[in-house]
């Protein structure tokens, strides 16, 4: 009989010191996760961050470069507007240079605008992805019983 309870002591101890075994590489995993998880939301808040003023700056150019078009194309038209819609003679040459380069920055803009789109739909996706990282720690830190702050 005493053998027995010593053998059920036993049993019940290893069973125990399993449980305990496993119910800690559980928690390590958990934390190995939510670190890794960290560490991704790190360099990903930092690639959004990084591709939001990268955009604010290419957005500013092009607004600046907007103006620059507007001023060059009021010139034009004042050059237009002096003859009647015929340019002077005597200010052909001028009017020349500036619907020559009017005509240059219109491209120059289109150029800049499609690359903004391109840079956008890239920032977005940037994005997304950050927040799909942010959902996974919190899912991980909710089922952690740990509140996100």
């Amino acid at each position: 009989m005493k053998k027995l309870l010593m053998s059920l002591a036993a049993v019940i101890a290893g069973v125990v010191f399993l449980l305990g075994s496993i119910r800690i590489v559980e928690r390590q995993q958990m934390a190995a996760e939510i670190n890794r998880l960290r560490d991704d939301l790190y360099r990903s808040r930092l690639a959004s961050d990084r591709c939001r003023g990268s955009l604010q700056t290419s957005e500013a150019a092009l607004r600046a470069l907007g103006l620059t078009i507007d001023s060059l194309r009021n010139r034009v038209d004042s050059f237009e507007a002096l003859g009647g819609g015929r340019v002077p003679a005597e200010l052909y040459d001028e009017y020349l240079g500036t619907f020559d380069s009017y005509n240059d920055s219109v491209g120059v803009w289109e150029g800049r605008e499609r690359r903004l789109r391109s840079a956008e739909a890239a920032c977005r996706t940037t994005i997304q992805e950050h927040n799909a990282v942010t959902d996974s720690l919190q899912a991980i830190l909710a089922e952690a019983g740990i509140e996100a702050g």
